[in-house]
């Protein structure tokens, strides 16, 4: 199955404005599963994601935590993990695409920036056992939505995507031009279906 995981947090002054983590992608990750691998060019390449991705787990929620785990290295499969992010409640799901499998996990937590700060420490010390994320960023719900999609050439061959592309063979290159052209749309209904939240 394919599970992301939204951590998201709702200010007191409006209990309807949502603020989400979310990251940048890499244009490539050489360490997956803890291990050094070839530059594998990864899909979605410089875009903004939600942490996530195929994994095989006995639920949805587990499968969420766990993506969440490798491209973070904060693991919510710890209870004490939980009580330093200040997670309220349960987390809960929400089908985004039923024909190929994709789930979005939703964990509340009181303050989002705490746990982008950690995201953001455990990816510069290359905690994270994939080598997936460049940063992570809390937005507000309601403008992240325009965000998500397709990166523009010129973005993906300057600033530190572009660092990281121009390490690329032509091949890989054309591959990753390739890859950052995804439409984004799961990431966009994971976002949405906060509306919803229960």
């Amino acid at each position: 199955m394919y599970a992301y995981h939204l951590i998201y947090d709702i200010p007191t002054t409006n209990p309807r404005q949502f603020r989400v983590l979310v990251a940048w992608k890499n244009v490539y990750g050489s360490r997956f599963g803890g291990n050094p691998t070839q530059p594998t060019v990864l899909n979605g390449s410089g875009q903004l994601v939600i942490p996530g991705g195929s994994v095989t787990a006995p639920d949805v929620i587990t499968a969420g935590r766990i993506e969440f785990f490798e491209e973070t290295g904060i693991d919510l499969r710890q209870d004490v993990v939980r009580q330093q992010m200040k997670t309220v409640g349960n987390a809960w799901s929400r089908v985004l695409d039923q024909q190929n499998g994709a789930h979005c996990v939703y964990q509340e937590v009181q303050d989002v920036e705490f746990v982008e700060r950690t995201c953001n420490t455990n990816i510069q010390a290359q905690v994270p056992q994939d080598q997936e994320l460049h940063s992570a960023r809390a937005y507000d719900a309601s403008a992240v939505g325009q965000l998500f999609g397709a990166v523009p050439l010129a973005d993906l061959t300057t600033g530190w995507r572009g660092t990281q592309y121009n390490n690329l063979d032509t091949n890989n290159q054309a591959v990753a031009r390739r890859k950052s052209q995804a439409p984004g749309d799961w990431y966009v209904t994971a976002v949405q279906g906060l509306q919803f939240a229960p």
